[in-house]
């Protein structure tokens, strides 16, 4: 398994979006796929299986990890 830094979207009100924080760092798994019903259809995108320090397992967004470089 390899180290991952992820972030999460919060909201900035200033810019009026989400921006993406550092949230932590976690073990990657697996790449998987994840969808969002719409009116028009599902909407597939590809998100990275993640676990947390604490045990805990998250599916975040592909693009919401960065890999680390492993300290040799």
């Amino acid at each position: 398994m390899r180290d991952v830094i992820y972030y999460e979207a919060k909201w900035n009100p200033e810019a009026r979006r989400n921006i993406k924080v550092e949230a932590g760092k976690a073990k990657f798994h697996q790449f998987g796929a994840g969808y969002e019903e719409f009116e028009g259809g599902p909407g597939n995108y590809s998100v990275a299986i993640i676990e947390t320090k604490d045990g805990h397992v998250l599916c975040v967004p592909a693009d919401y990890i960065r890999f680390v470089q492993e300290a040799r």
